[in-house]
């Protein structure tokens, strides 16, 4: 049986990139690449207020996080599909500046009380890992 601790391990192999689908208010999807990082057992990324992702998961507070397929894991790949908070306040943005696991001074020089970025906290839901596409096998997770 595949645990939430079995699918964290797995995406970590991938290293800290990941694609964002999220979905528009019109209904089309939108997939954009970022920064993640595990905190407990939540995915966190940094990104901009205005961005393309916090407009849609306003309107829709559900995403996908895919760790992508590449020859360094042998073709594996991570899908993690969950519910999204967005953390916006000064104490919210506060409690994770230091959480990315990378100075985010550089992106936001004015620091975790500055509006212009929000961290959205992904909370997992289900979760698919696939061996060399699917062809070596698959492994799904579910919160019960």
């Amino acid at each position: 049986m595949t645990t939430l601790d079995d699918v964290r391990s797995d995406s970590l192999r991938y290293g800290p990139l990941a694609y964002l689908a999220t979905v528009t208010p019109a209904g089309e999807p939108h997939v954009a690449p970022t920064a993640v990082a595990w905190h407990g057992d939540e995915i966190l990324t940094f990104v901009r207020t205005d961005s393309r992702k916090v407009a849609n998961i306003r309107t829709n507070p559900r995403i996908a996080v895919h760790f992508s397929v590449g020859p360094t894991t042998n073709w594996d790949s991570c899908i993690v599909r969950g519910d999204v908070v967005i953390e916006d306040t000064n104490a919210g943005r506060t409690n994770l500046w230091d959480k990315m696991g990378y100075d985010l001074a550089p992106f936001e020089p004015g620091g975790p009380t500055a509006d212009t970025h929000v961290f959205l906290r992904i909370i997992p839901t289900t979760a698919l890992i696939l061996r060399n596409y699917g062809i070596a096998g698959r492994e799904t997770w579910s919160r019960s």
